[in-house]
């Protein structure tokens, strides 16, 4: 019986980390709470603005990571984009590999809110980025093509 409460607990504190990278689906102002309350190390940054995407920028004071988190037409998230430097590299792969279930090399696919979820690392000489998105669905047919 001692086995229940120690479960409990343990997902009680995996729950915040988990939570804060699901946010495909979720409406702007419940992303912006859990943003603040999540990860109070990264600043909302308004000063950008962009006319083709709408996002949420989050930066950390010493500008080692940068969150995108972009908006759709109705006010909900259909992506992120993470963008951090080299030296946070092992901690993310790590961080990745436990949440999620790993793919191809730097891809990984998580399930959430009923929706397949791709995450795909991209390393470059000074900086590597961690994208999130929806799987896009096929059609019927199997292919994407329309007659």
């Amino acid at each position: 019986m001692r086995i229940i409460p120690f479960v409990s607990i343990l997902l009680a504190m995996m729950g915040p980390l988990a939570e804060a990278q699901e946010f495909i689906g979720l409406p702007e102002e419940e992303i912006r709470d859990i943003m603040s309350s999540d990860k109070p190390g990264l600043v909302l940054d308004s000063r950008v603005k962009n006319d083709t995407f709408r996002y949420l920028k989050y930066s950390s004071a010493d500008d080692k990571e940068t969150w995108l988190v972009f908006i759709d037409e109705k006010g909900n998230c259909n992506g992120v984009r993470i963008t951090c430097d080299n030296s946070c590299y092992d901690k993310k792969i790590k961080e990745l590999n436990e949440l999620y279930r790993p793919g191809e090399a730097n891809l990984w696919s998580h399930r959430a809110g009923g929706e397949e979820i791709t995450i795909r690392l991209k390393r470059e000489s000074w900086f590597f980025t961690v994208t999130y998105e929806r799987i896009k669905q096929r059609g019927k047919s199997g292919n994407d093509r329309t007659a």
